[in-house]
This record gives structure tokens, sequence and C-alpha cells, in this order.
């Protein structure tokens, strides 16, 4: 799919008395007599992929493949001078909603000849160090499915000011992250989150980057301070009412994945979980990916008692199903067959008794043509234990009294 073309969105910042900075004072006499900067303009670039996005709202048409920005309550800007001194430029509320927002930026002490970097979103510490702007893409949350509203929050972007003329200086914002969405086919019921994990692979989850970059690749450049084996993203609200594909969003730091497979288990209220995985793809600083998933299974593990029995696990195919393979790894689980209804093929698998110690074997479904396969484990008690009404486990012993 093409890039489909977005314009730019222009904020430029609005009037303020200069002595809300007295940190610039040393520029405010005689810098308005022609050299200083009376208007500043914001231009947050699109980001990259097969469709384009940009900060705060992100609001995804599933029809359209585009993606609508407006700014929010609470929206806001810092820039930084060469002289290390931060200042605010916050988002008036009659923009709140819209794509543009103008302002005049007379009073803050600009001025021509100075260096100018900012970034948003703001962080409110004045004695900030511009070349260790830090990020954090933990504590991400969503509410509801396919939402995009937390995004904002963990949407960080650079820019380095153009050279003022005639009076205006630009920013154009490069992002620094990549915004993901897992989607995968999921059954009826509510979800509590969502683990997302690659093998061989790790996440940086926080780190900085430096305003005091020379170029604009070096600025988005994120040096590392935590790493993690694993994303988190809690559900709030998200209820499906019927077999369908749940959306979840993630604002993620440049990674390659290519030639990974992405893991995910997306947990209920009751600790039981659907698991998924997709190929994983390059994942660069300014681009969004989208991740579709083909099937799912349900659940991820099962507890058989050491008498045996049967255990069942349902795979949801996606709207574009694939065709699927079950196949234990061990003997002593063997397939009883599958029905299918709708999307849902439910496999059933008889478990042997256990007369030795505790076991636990897998099964693995494995779809066509793609490469990607998913790993549900049984485990089974060990012979003489009794699983009891209520969940509780007792042994059975034999020998003589005394």
């Amino acid at each position: 799919m093409g890039i489909k073309k977005i314009s730019y969105y222009v904020l430029a910042l609005l009037v303020s008395s200069a002595s809300l900075f007295s940190c610039q004072k040393a520029h405010e006499e005689g810098d308005y007599s022609g050299d200083g900067i009376s208007t500043v303009i914001m231009r947050l670039s699109p980001f990259k992929g097969e469709t384009d996005d940009t900060r705060t709202e992100y609001s995804f048409d599933s029809g359209t493949n585009t993606f609508t920005f407006l700014w929010a309550e609470g929206d806001a800007v810092g820039i930084v001078s060469s002289e290390g001194s931060q200042m605010k430029f916050p988002v008036q509320e009659q923009f709140y909603g819209q794509v543009d927002a103008e302002f005049d930026g007379r009073g803050f002490a600009l001025v021509s000849g100075s260096r100018y970097a900012s970034y948003t979103p703001f962080i409110p510490d004045y004695d900030i160090n511009p070349e260790a702007v830090p990020v954090d893409y933990t504590g991400q949350v969503q509410r509801g499915d396919d939402n995009t509203s937390h995004l904002g929050a963990y949407g960080f972007s650079a820019a380095i000011g153009s050279a003022p003329s005639s009076g205006m200086l630009y920013f154009t914002y490069q992002n620094i992250g990549s915004p993901h969405r897992y989607r995968m086919p999921v059954l009826p019921g509510t979800y509590s989150s969502l683990t997302v994990s690659v093998d061989d692979a790790s996440y940086v989850t926080k780190g900085t980057f430096n305003l005091n970059a020379e170029d604009e690749a070096s600025l988005i450049t994120l040096t590392p301070s935590e790493t993690s084996e694993s994303l988190h993203l809690d559900l709030v609200e998200t209820t499906m009412s019927s077999v369908g594909n749940l959306r979840c969003w993630m604002m993620v730091a440049p990674t390659n994945l290519t030639g990974k497979v992405i893991r995910m288990r997306l947990e209920r209220p009751d600790g039981t979980a659907l698991i998924s995985a997709v190929a994983g793809a390059d994942c660069p600083a300014n681009y969004r990916k989208l991740f579709s998933s083909k099937t799912s299974v349900y659940p991820a593990e099962k507890m058989v008692e050491a008498s045996g029995g049967t255990v069942s696990f349902q795979l949801i195919n996606s709207t574009t199903p694939v065709g699927v393979t079950a196949a234990s790894g061990v003997d002593w689980i063997t397939s009883a067959g599958s029905a299918t209804e709708d999307r849902v093929t439910t496999y059933t698998f008889n478990v042997a008794e256990n007369t030795g110690a505790a076991r636990e074997g897998t099964i693995v479904f494995s779809e066509s043509g793609t490469g990607i396969s998913h790993t549900v484990t049984v485990s089974q008690q060990k012979a003489g234990t009794i699983i009891g009404i209520g969940g509780w486990v007792s042994e059975n012993h034999t020998g003589h009294a005394n």
C-alpha cells in the first residue's frame, strides 16, 4: 500500500509576557527592533508506513486507512535555547479538537542567531538536561478496543529550529517512537492486558535523546537506559461481544524485529490467556507498524488431574482463514478430533492416566504457509494427586499402621 499524503499541521505559538521567562531576560532589551523572533511555527511530521499518523490524539479509520490528528487539553511543547534554558509553550483551549493552532510568539525573547531545539510532550522540569531528555514507554493503558487516545503521552518527538527568517522560527518535528497496532482474532469476553515478547530480542523501555545533536537523524536517536524482554499494555473496559478482531496499540521504541516472531499473550481477568503470534519487522523511528495475526488459541494452558481425561482448545481464525494443523509433542496426549463452527475450531485431546511424577506436555498449532505456530501447555498432576471441589489438592497414600 502506498503512503497517503496529508498536509503538515502548523502550530504558531501564543503571545505571553516576557516576565514568564526571566531566564531569557538578557535578550529582552532591543531584540524586537527587527532582530527578534515574533512567530514560532511548529510542523508535525506524519508517521511513515502503510498510512500516515501524527501526535497527541489519534483516531484510526480502518475503512480509509488514515489517521486524524487533533490537539488536546494539556498539550504543550518545550523549546530549549543554546544557553540551555527551557520555555513552555502550551496549546490554548480554543484550539482543542482542531488540527491547526495559531499563536503570536512575541514576548518570549527568542532572537535570531541563537540555536533552538524543541520537543513534545513537554516535561515540567525547567532545569532539564538538553543532552538527556528522558522518554519512558512503560505504564501504557488502553481503554476499549482500537482506542489510540493514550498514545499522545508517549508520542515523543523533537526538532531543530531552522535559521530564523523575517522574524519567524520554524520547527519540523521528527517522531522518536514507533506506534504499533497488534490485531488478533479473539473470542467473546473481557480482556485485561496484553503482553508482547520476541525470542532472543529485547525492547527499550526507557532512554534519552539529545536536543544538542547536530542533525535530525542523531536528534531522534534513542540512548537506552532500561530494556525488557517484553512490553505490557493494561486494558480497561475492553470487552468483545462476539468473535472478532481485538486491536491493541502501544508506542514502542525503535527496534529491528526482522526475521523474528512477535508473540502476544492476551489475558482475561480470571487469569486465563489467549495466545497469538505474527512475523516481526524493522520498526525504525518515525514509522508506524500494523501487525495482524491470522490465528489465536485459547486457553494457553490446561491442568489435568492424574487420572487423565480430555482437554479442549479453541483456535480462532481471521476473516481470511488459513489452514492449521495441531500436533502433540508427547505420546500421552493424543488427538480426539476437531469441530469447526464459523471462525472457531475446537480441538479435543485425550490425556492418558499418569502413574508417575507430575509432567508437562505441549501441543503445537501450526499455520499453513506463514511459518507461524502457537504452543500450548498441558500440565498433569503426579500419581495419587486429586483435584477436588474448589480446587483443593490432596494425595492418596498406602501403608501399614503400627
